[in-house]
């Protein structure tokens, strides 16, 4: 099997507007875009892991025709990711994400992609049953397959599913998808709390007992932990001065653990390697603002806390 990353792509653009005042309801406010670039967790998951050395493969529906298309296409190349499993098609559209910020306050508006399921054919189901990971959110997961058999068919073939574990957890589906298919998740404090809550236990024990093999739980400037069978693992947040903008951190956090795994570090290691580009990414504008190369990245967590040496 080759030791590859495959992201399951929700095909978005991040918006970018300075906005005047946040406004009450029936109110308005003038706004200033600032920029556009291409978002979604999976693309930046992606895009950090490549730019640390991994070999990275993107699966999406896009139509050829949207100006988004070649932004999102231009931003993965740039990085590195290989594009070429992509199907393009004129029944989708692009999502985008529009990112209202004024001061210290942040609105973000999801405005979903439309798109039909994949047919997943031999060249996709042997994309997906040579990875060693496959990354998705669930709600993406949801509108890329009819069934989950292709995700099945995968991990029997020793593929990795790992989950973004984002939501509200109103809906006992979700929990439910984690605890069938994730092999591993990235899931901040907030979220966490949620879906203990909707299983009625601790997560990581359900989880864990269910044969995923890693949850690692984010917890912001208090750091974060990593979780598998055998030990609990622990690492402090890295000292950031200044957040310039906190978008994608999490995402930056992931695409960092999975591209330390890939090269066969530990979980100590690529913990470690994960809270520094998380805070790496801090002071950077947009979701790739963790990208960087391992040298640049280790260079940046020494410099912030010597205690922190990888």
């Amino acid at each position: 099997m080759e030791s590859y990353l495959t992201l399951i792509l929700g095909s978005s653009v991040d918006l970018f507007y300075a906005i005047d005042h946040y406004p009450d309801e029936g109110d308005f406010t003038h706004g200033k875009e600032l920029d556009r670039m291409a978002g979604g967790p999976p693309l930046n998951v992606g895009c950090v892991a490549s730019s640390l050395g991994a070999q990275v493969k993107a699966l999406d529906y896009l139509n050829p025709d949207e100006k988004e298309t070649g932004i999102i296409l231009g931003t993965l190349r740039e990085r590195g990711v290989d594009t070429e499993p992509i199907k393009f098609g004129s029944d989708c559209t692009c999502g985008k994400v529009v990112i209202l910020n004024r001061a210290e306050k942040r609105t973000m508006i999801v405005i979903d992609p439309v798109r039909p399921h994949y047919d997943v054919d031999t060249h996709i189901q042997k994309l997906l049953n040579g990875s060693r990971y496959i990354y998705s959110l669930m709600h993406i997961m949801n509108r890329s397959f009819s069934d989950f058999e292709p995700i099945r068919e995968a991990r029997r073939h020793g593929a990795k599913m790992i989950f973004d574990g984002t939501s509200q957890y109103d809906d006992p589906a979700r929990a439910k998808m984690l605890l069938d298919l994730a092999d591993g998740l990235f899931i901040n404090r907030t979220d966490y709390g949620r879906l203990s809550k909707c299983i009625g236990e601790e997560a990581k024990n359900v989880l864990l007992n269910r044969g995923c093999e890693f949850v690692c739980v984010t917890n912001g400037e208090k750091g974060a932990h990593c979780y598998t069978k055998e030990r609990e693992y622990f690492c402090p947040a890295f000292r950031v001065e200044e957040v310039i903008d906190s978008t994608g951190s999490g995402d930056s956090f992931a695409g960092a653990f999975l591209a330390s795994r890939l090269k066969g570090k530990d979980y100590e290691e690529s913990l470690r390697m994960a809270c520094a580009a998380g805070a790496y990414c801090c002071l950077h504008v947009g979701g790739q603002g963790g990208c960087a190369a391992e040298e640049e990245l280790l260079a940046f967590a020494k410099e912030r806390d010597p205690a922190h040496l990888l």
